[in-house]
């Protein structure tokens, strides 16, 4: 008897495949019966690395194509890390489960195990997102924020090769890596609020295909997915891509979702954080109150000269 295959999609980066497997591993703990295939899919975010994300696009620069094949029935499941995945999904798509969450916060690794507060005055910082550069130049002015692309082991080939301070990355990453002894500094998210969804993984499947569904959803997280939701609805109501100075972290407490929220000019000059709690079951209606008090503080004005180039 031929076994069923599952073909999983997943971006070719060792981080997307060490997810993509660590996602297989445990369906193969409930489903052994299956045979399991990896389609390895080139993103236009993995294929552009010369500019910063900001300047080839905001939205699913990492799920496009991933999608497609989705769409195109050539994959079964998508496994993507949930930061990645724009607010409004695919018509004919969903997220049929978001697992256990890794660390959520970012961190520093520096060229000499220093945290951010003890490094020299006007130190080199790379890293490739708006929102971790805005925080940690609010934080201190006096850094030099460098932008880098590639994956975790090439941004952190740079720290030597660009003469660098240090790099901010996110933990999930370098602990899914098994690199954690690398890491000089986890930042505390109220210093640098995590990105929507960061260290969560969402698996994406057709609408219709009930058979998929009905597997994936024996890995779904419920707390995690309760927080991301809520987060997901702060960015959505914002209508900002994973590629502005956007974040969000809720966390479940008992009964209750406790969210850290930020907005913050690409200069880290205005910062707009708020924190807020809610019963559980309201943390949508969370997210989008503080994506709403958020704009009326000012980061109205925030996005919108971003949109302009300002």
């Amino acid at each position: 008897m031929t076994k069923k295959k599952i073909i999983v999609g997943s971006r070719a980066s060792d981080l997307a495949l060490n997810q993509t497997y660590w996602v297989i591993d445990r369906l193969k703990e409930k489903f052994p019966h299956f045979e399991y295939k990896v389609v390895k899919i080139k993103t236009i975010g993995d294929k552009i690395l010369d500019r910063t994300l900001d300047k080839i696009g905001g939205k699913g620069l990492f799920v496009k194509e991933i999608e497609a094949a989705l769409l195109n029935h050539e994959i079964d499941l998508a496994v993507h890390s949930m930061k990645d995945v724009p607010t409004e999904m695919v018509e004919d798509l969903s997220i049929g489960a978001i697992t256990d969450r890794e660390d959520v916060r970012d961190v520093l690794i520096s060229k000499d195990g220093k945290a951010l507060a003890d490094l020299k005055k006007g130190a080199k910082i790379g890293t490739s997102s708006l929102r971790r550069a805005a925080q940690i130049l609010a934080f201190r002015s006096d850094f030099v924020i460098e932008p880098i692309r590639g994956n975790i082991k090439t941004r952190i080939e740079k720290i030597e090769s660009m003469n660098l301070d240090g790099i901010i990355l996110a933990a999930a990453g370098i602990l899914r890596m098994g690199w954690g002894e690398q890491i000089s500094e986890y930042i505390d998210p109220l210093i640098c609020t995590p990105a929507v969804g960061q260290g969560a993984l969402g698996i994406q499947i057709r609408k219709e295909d009930t058979f998929i569904a009905s597997i994936v959803k024996e890995l779904n997280n419920e707390d995690v997915e309760t927080t991301v939701k809520a987060e997901r609805s702060f960015m959505n109501t914002l209508n900002g891509g994973c590629h502005v100075p956007i974040g969000a972290y809720a966390r479940v407490k008992g009964d209750t979702i406790l969210m850290t929220s930020v907005i913050a000019s690409p200069n880290g000059t205005n910062v707009i954080k708020l924190q807020d709690t809610c019963d559980r079951e309201e943390g949508e209606q969370l997210g989008i109150k503080m994506a709403k008090i958020s704009l009326e503080k000012g980061g109205d004005e925030i996005l919108k000269n971003i949109e302009v180039g300002e």
